[in-house]
């Protein structure tokens, strides 16, 4: 079957797996993030599995670049932009600093209006490949770590009968289908043969 005419959530699945794009999945209150396990591993990080603290990435975006990247995260989590985007430097683990561009969009608020949940896609646009190294050694990363979260956001691509997990993705996605759109169009474009 030819890729174009694929449903667009198996697309991006096939690219998460590859580790070509990274799916994050944010939740505010638990102050933990769970990335889609091969980028993570990509970076060279242990625990691919696990969710971590948000602080344990902060600490990872390089110094010049943490103020407008949180600026602009808490901008859409105030409602000021329709979703959240910035390129950033981000440390890896073996592969030092690598440019990153990041896109979000909250997709669950509690009911006084604050942000709950917010889910994203990340692409690195370094040149050249990662190299990761054996990686951290096992155990926290953070003092708010974080057990893997139910259902986060790369699980909803996986291929499944169950009914729940396939609403929750229609849901999940159609909130943030251009989003996705977007990252999967620049994806594909870095991927194409040059002419």
């Amino acid at each position: 079957m030819d890729m174009r005419h694929q449903p667009a959530w198996i697309r991006w699945r096939q690219a998460a797996e590859a580790g070509e794009l990274g799916l994050w999945d944010l939740r505010h209150e638990l102050e933990t993030v769970q990335y889609s396990p091969p980028w993570k591993q990509r970076l060279g990080f242990p625990e691919p599995e696990r969710a971590d603290s948000t602080h344990f990435w902060r600490c990872r975006v390089h110094p010049q670049d943490l103020a407008p990247t949180l600026d602009a995260m808490r901008e859409h989590a105030r409602g000021a932009t329709p979703g959240y985007e910035a390129t950033f430097r981000l440390r890896t683990n073996g592969s030092g600093y690598r440019l990153m561009h990041s896109r979000g969009r909250i997709i669950e608020r509690g009911p006084d209006g604050r942000a709950l949940r917010m889910v994203g896609t990340m692409l690195d646009l370094t040149e050249r490949p990662p190299t990761p190294m054996g990686g951290l050694p096992e155990g926290p990363r953070g003092l708010m770590e974080g057990a893997t979260l139910a259902l986060p956001f790369h699980r909803l691509l996986s291929d499944t009968a169950d009914q729940k997990l396939t609403q929750e993705r229609e849901r999940v996605l159609a909130l943030v289908d251009d989003l996705l759109q977007d990252t999967l169009a620049q994806l594909t474009s870095r991927l194409a043969p040059q002419a």
